[in-house]
């Protein structure tokens, strides 16, 4: 039997709708990259070895991007990638404040003087808070409780 242009409008329709589940992941994980990316090219400036650990978010950040693009194909709600990448990225900016009140703040972050140290704080407190972010609506996707999915059922019932 052929797809009418209302059967294909309907399919195109659910597939933008559960890619759009992901929406909040997409723009986090582009303002982390670009976070990231300005860390990389300071730290390149000032020839540190920390700039290894910024480009390496961005590699994540870039298997992150790819992840949730392929959503747009599928209606599975899996992101490990995402996951890995946002415990990651937790675990680096707590590692950022740490190490942002030692001495080695310096060495790690040589592109910044004393005073940068609660500007970098206060970055890796709002990065801590968006993976946490992140992290949560994974889960409920993963779950089904995101309201999008709410939305997606309503409108598979009345079409």
């Amino acid at each position: 039997m052929k797809k009418t242009a209302d059967d294909i409008k309907k399919e195109q329709s659910l597939s933008f709708m559960y890619f759009n589940r992901f929406l909040m992941l997409r723009y986090f994980t582009a303002f982390m990259f670009f976070t990231n990316l300005y860390w990389f090219g300071m730290a390149l400036t000032c020839r540190s070895w920390s700039a290894v650990l910024p480009f390496l978010l961005m590699i994540g950040g870039i298997a992150v991007t790819l992840e949730l693009t392929s959503k747009l194909h599928t209606k599975k709600s899996a992101v490990p990638v995402s996951k890995g990448y946002y415990i990651a990225q937790i675990s680096v900016n707590l590692a950022i404040i740490l190490i942002s009140m030692t001495p080695a703040y310096s060495l790690f972050l040589p592109f910044l003087n004393g005073k940068g140290q609660f500007y970098v704080i206060g970055i890796a407190l709002l990065g801590i808070l968006m993976s946490v972010m992140v992290l949560l609506k994974i889960k409920k996707i993963a779950n089904d409780q995101d309201r999008q999915f709410k939305v997606i059922k309503m409108f598979e019932k009345t079409n």
